[in-house]
């Protein structure tokens, strides 16, 4: 059974890079954001392109998973995909695309993904929001599933097409799932 409603994303690479030393300068201090180094950072912080391309991964998400489409969500994340659903283990590579084929073959209904903030740099975004599901089990004679609110971090790459895929997801309800 689905337990939870939607994605998000591991930190992972957030914190990964967050962790990263900066650069001296030649006094020995950290860079200040005049040196080369620093400006190299700002230079290969994301496009408003960029930004946009990946809120459209989510919004793509959502209209896929009103129409119940699993595979198009699936579609959505790289093939090491990592999820990091509520109240369940780590979900990895095919199994994470199982995990939305299955979920489509289920459930279908109104779905909101509010993209608040998209960070980044290079070929790795963040990306952070909240969502709403009205989800109705697909059997006759199904009635919608209590509305699901919460919020997600997803950790996208970019591909070597250009396009962005989901590779982290972490998503968590606002409120504990009903019985």
């Amino acid at each position: 059974m689905f337990h939870s409603t939607r994605f998000g994303l591991a930190a992972l690479l957030v914190l990964g890079a967050a962790c990263q030393a900066r650069p001296k300068t030649e006094s020995g201090m950290a860079g200040t954001g005049s040196d080369a180094a620093t400006a190299g950072v700002a230079a290969a912080s994301l496009s408003d392109e960029d930004k946009a391309s990946v809120k459209a991964v989510d919004e793509e998400w959502a209209r896929a998973a009103k129409a119940g489409d699993g595979q198009a969500i699936a579609a959505l994340y790289t093939t090491d995909a990592v999820l990091l659903p509520p109240g369940e283990p780590i979900v990895k590579g095919e199994a994470a695309k199982k995990y939305w084929v299955d979920f489509g073959n289920g459930y279908a209904g109104p779905t909101e993904l509010n993209t608040m903030t998209v960070e980044g740099g290079g070929d790795v975004a963040t990306a952070i929001g909240t969502y709403k599901m009205t989800l109705t089990e697909k059997k006759p004679g199904a009635k919608p599933l209590p509305t699901d609110e919460g919020k997600y971090i997803e950790v996208l790459k970019r591909q070597p097409d250009g396009s962005w895929k989901i590779a982290y997801d972490i998503w968590n309800p606002n409120a504990p799932a009903k019985k």
